[in-house]
């Protein structure tokens, strides 16, 4: 092949991938506005490296597939530049109460939101409710000082849903932030597994949890957190909080929810989310 020949290819080439950047980019556009409604952080790094991983097989020359991961990882990271840009106006509350640094955990999951800090949660929670902000972001627990009750009432009594969780450390401790919006997140998560919220009171009767405990087990879920809180309402009676992971399925959510609700009174799925088990810092990420 003669060189002018190679040239012209590549030009049309060329062609076609710059009209397939700009389709790529309008996609990445709807993909950043779900993230705004829902509070979604533009990182997502356990989705990058299963495109990668996925996308990588599809290059059957050995010799170019490490270019092509290059140039995936390269065309992703551009693409996220591009959701922080049109993420720019995101409103953002927080609160410094208690053990949270809201206003530093926010700007690192968050850097390119408008942060508004307050000194309570309830008043995070109700600015985000209200429609003043668009996500709160709010502390769960504390790996030295352990859960923050305050929060999980919020979450049990009001309507935003979790959306995304993040772990933030600073002064030698670790937060588990809870990224909460009014919209649910319904997208696709990626890998075989689902993660979600729920919460729930039991009967008051002898073997009550055990009973929510052995169906949450019938169905395969894997109960990674399990929390009792005293409900502000009913002096002496408990609702549950659980973190739930398991096998992702189209129903798994509406039959778990079906099968405890012969023992469950109240139960509600607090949100979806995801959890990439990396650490945020002041300087990098773990």
């Amino acid at each position: 092949m003669e060189l002018k020949e190679a040239r012209e290819i590549i030009s049309a080439i060329d062609e076609k991938m710059a009209e397939l950047f700009e389709e790529r980019m309008k996609a990445v556009k709807e993909v950043a506005e779900y993230k705004s409604a829902r509070g979604l952080p533009v990182e997502d790094r356990e989705r990058e490296l299963d495109l990668i991983n996925s996308m990588s097989t599809k290059i059957k020359d050995g010799l170019i597939r490490p270019f092509y991961v290059n140039f995936l990882q390269s065309t992703m990271d551009i693409s996220k530049n591009w959701q922080r840009r049109l993420l720019n106006g995101i409103k953002v509350a927080c609160a410094e109460e208690g053990v949270s640094d809201g206003k530093f955990a926010s700007e690192l999951i968050f850097r390119d939101g408008n942060i508004t800090s307050y000194e309570k949660f309830e008043d995070a929670y109700t600015a985000v409710a209200n429609g003043d902000c668009d996500v709160a972001v709010l502390p769960l627990e504390n790996s030295d000082r352990g859960e923050v009750g305050k929060v999980y009432d919020l979450i049990f009594t009001g309507s935003l849903h979790v959306n995304s969780i993040k772990a933030v450390e600073k002064d030698d401790s670790v937060t588990r932030y809870a990224v909460l919006s009014r919209s649910e997140n319904d997208m696709d998560m990626q890998g075989d597994t689902e993660s979600f919220m729920i919460m729930f009171t039991v009967k008051d009767e002898v073997g009550g949890l055990a009973k929510a405990i052995n169906v949450i087990s019938a169905y395969g879920y894997n109960m990674r957190v399990l929390r009792s809180r005293p409900m502000q309402d009913l002096p002496w009676h408990y609702y549950f909080y659980a973190e739930l992971e398991g096998k992702k399925s189209a129903d798994g959510v509406e039959r778990i929810t079906r099968g405890l609700s012969a023992t469950c009174p109240e139960i509600k799925i607090a949100g979806h989310f995801n959890e990439d088990g990396e650490v945020l810092t002041g300087r990098t990420v773990k």
